[in-house]
């Protein structure tokens, strides 16, 4: 695989650090330091904020006071360290002079869109350090509109972005504010660190109160089209089950005001379904098959998925890298890019939205815009007369809680604003077979096993098969204990890397997350799980097992915890007790505020919640449609 000659940077590591560090990372991930970890190091601290590189700096000098790794394995610094040490070597960096082979070269990562590719390590450089938001896309983001629109839409996901398409096409003067970077396909490379840098937000975590270690990875997208950019595109409607908790849950209605029912979500689901082109994905690989032979075993079924992809999918396995083809139907090229290209709505990159302004005057409050800072880390104001907040279900609540007038509200309805969280944990489980699975190198989730869905037969949802790129396949593998793979276990894991066929393991959670500001206004997210999603978890975690041995496993390995479907944060709903916002989606209390993310969902869903996230943001649309001017 070629690659362009890394420039070295000034160095920011004394002598006894580099030593110290080189000593760490060759007995954590062995092959580290011939590829030029402390060189990858040394360049990734000239781009990280003074927090991220002083958190480096003492996690070395942890690591300087600790006799072996292992007395250090279950610290913040041990983590650190480990997952610089992943990137380098699994990310497969070459410092200058070093003759290689790189990691990927080591495990036989060499999918055809990588074995093309050219690396530029650029994205490393300080120069390249990434502006406020997260935008260093390409142009057509210049909204030309100056500061005020009538319609402003924070997010531009699943969404926001159906939103501002919907409302821009009725002739609304509509605004999409996005953190991220405007990046089209023709971008999208098998490069999993550069993707990361650019498409997704960086790793946040929620934290158990109770147990500081047990922490779950929250994974988003930070680009002109949200995580759908960066998702597999899976397209499931919410089971019945699933719906009747939205009126238990928030005193949900429908249109007749009877409890929220299937039915009501029915012509969302068909409309947005038509829109996507969704289809089943039958054209199983091997992989599938094999797994399925082991869930046959057990009396499980295993069924295609449904997923908003058309017939231009080769089944590359690069989803979370973008898809180059553009056969996934993200919300950048079914409902952005067709919106820019007639010119119906602005789009405004690279900012993030602090907070929404609301006026008070007149003894009722009402949004008038949102404060902002830009790309060049300036401040700034944009004026509209209504804000649609559709920034994620972990930055909408973080949203309204840094806006003084909505807290000052002190209702029920404003006290739920981030106290609802649901994450739909998940974990994926590895089998590792005696033949090539060759699982990056295929449509990431093929089918899925629904007979444990409901949460009488176990609450829990199985899909594969799949595994990770190397950085993240590495950097989140534990022992069955929970503590990180390092050293000879780990490079003889990730060794193994085309014979491994992953399942993804979903488990029903009960909104037992919260998403709270600290004194700083930093986010803080925490999770107490309860007995009872921890009894689903532990449960689909054994079947998973069990499901790839009668498959023919050698062995199995898991992931740690983490979550891609963070949803229900600011949930909407009829009672005002017990939800944040009306069936329209509007903030109580807030004139011309409303939400249209997965923020919005009542329940926890037991599946992938991107169709009906899309699904309610299109009743969002409608309902504002009809009240807005024109």
């Amino acid at each position: 695989m070629s690659q362009s000659q890394p420039q070295p940077q000034p160095a920011r590591l004394g002598g006894t650090e580099a030593r110290m560090l080189a000593r760490f990372c060759d007995l954590v991930v062995p092959g580290s330091v011939e590829v030029g970890a402390v060189d990858y190091i040394e360049r990734a601290l000239e781009r990280m904020s003074l927090a991220e590189e002083d958190a480096v700096h003492a996690a070395i000098g942890v690591a300087a006071g600790a006799p072996t790794p292992e007395r250090m394995v279950d610290t913040e610094a041990f983590e650190t360290l480990r997952a610089l040490a992943v990137e380098a070597y699994y990310g497969d960096y070459l410092a200058p002079g070093r003759p290689g082979p790189g990691g990927h070269a080591a495990i036989g990562f060499d999918p055809p869109a990588a074995r093309r590719l050219r690396k530029d390590w650029g994205f490393l450089d300080a120069s390249a350090r990434p502006q406020v938001g997260g935008g260093r896309g390409s142009g057509l983001d210049d909204d030309g509109g100056g500061d005020r629109a009538a319609v402003v839409v924070v997010g531009s996901g699943a969404g926001g972005g159906l939103i501002a398409a919907e409302l821009g096409a009725l002739g609304h003067d509509v605004l999409l504010v996005e953190a991220g970077g405007l990046h089209q396909a023709d971008s999208y490379t098998r490069f999993e660190l550069e993707a990361r840098d650019r498409l997704w937000w960086p790793a946040r975590f929620a934290v158990d109160p109770d147990d500081p270690a047990g922490q779950v990875a929250l994974l988003a997208g930070r680009c002109v089209g949200g995580s759908t950019v960066i998702n597999t595109k899976v397209a499931m409607r919410a089971h019945p089950e699933d719906i009747a908790k939205f009126h238990a849950r928030t005193g949900l209605l429908g249109p007749h005001g009877r409890p929220f029912a299937p039915a009501d979500l029915q012509p969302w689901y068909e409309r947005v379904e038509s829109w996507l082109g969704v289809r089943p994905r039958s054209d199983w690989t091997p992989s599938v098959h094999r797994v399925g032979r082991g869930l046959a075993a057990l009396g499980a079924s295993w069924q295609p998925v449904d997923s908003y992809t058309d017939h231009n999918c080769t089944r590359c396995g690069a989803c979370l890298t973008g898809c180059p083809s553009n056969a996934g139907k993200s919300a950048l090229n079914t409902f952005i890019a067709p919106a820019l290209g007639r010119g119906s709505i602005r789009l405004r990159t690279g900012t993030l939205v602090d907070r929404v302004l609301i006026d008070r005057s007149g003894g009722r409050a009402r949004a008038v815009g949102v404060a902002v800072t830009g790309p060049d880390g300036g401040s700034g104001t944009i004026a509209a007369d209504t804000v649609v907040l559709a920034a994620g279900a972990l930055n909408t609540p973080q949203i309204l809680l840094r806006s003084p007038e909505f807290t000052e509200l002190d209702s029920p309805s404003s006290r739920l604003a981030g106290r609802t969280l649901g994450l739909h944990p998940a974990r994926l489980v590895y089998g590792l077979f005696d033949e090539d699975q060759d699982c990056h190198m295929v449509y990431p989730i093929s089918a899925h096993t629904l007979d444990h869905q409901r949460d009488s037969d176990g609450g829990f949802v199985i899909e594969g098969t799949t595994i990770q790129d190397p950085v993240s396949f590495a950097q989140s593998l534990v022992d069955d204990g929970a503590r990180p793979l390092w050293g000879a276990e780990l490079t003889a894991t990730v060794a193994a890397y085309r014979r491994w066929a992953g399942l993804l393991v979903m488990a029903t959670d009960e909104n037992t997350g919260t998403v709270d500001l600290d004194p700083r206004g930093h986010a803080v997210v925490t999770k107490r799980f309860s007995a009872t999603e921890r009894h689903r978890l532990d449960r689909a975690l054994d079947f998973a097992v069990a499901a790839l041995r009668a498959a023919g496993a050698r062995a199995v390995v898991r992931s740690s915890l983490s979550s891609s479907h963070v949803q229900g944060s600011v949930p909407m709903g009829d009672d005002p007790d017990r939800s944040a916002v009306d069936g329209n989606g509007q903030v109580r209390g807030v004139t011309g505020l409303y939400v249209g993310d997965a923020s919005l969902i009542p329940a926890s869903l037991s599946v992938n919640p991107s169709l009906t996230v899309m699904a309610l943001a299109a009743r969002v649309a409608d309902h504002l449609a009809k009240e807005l001017p024109r």
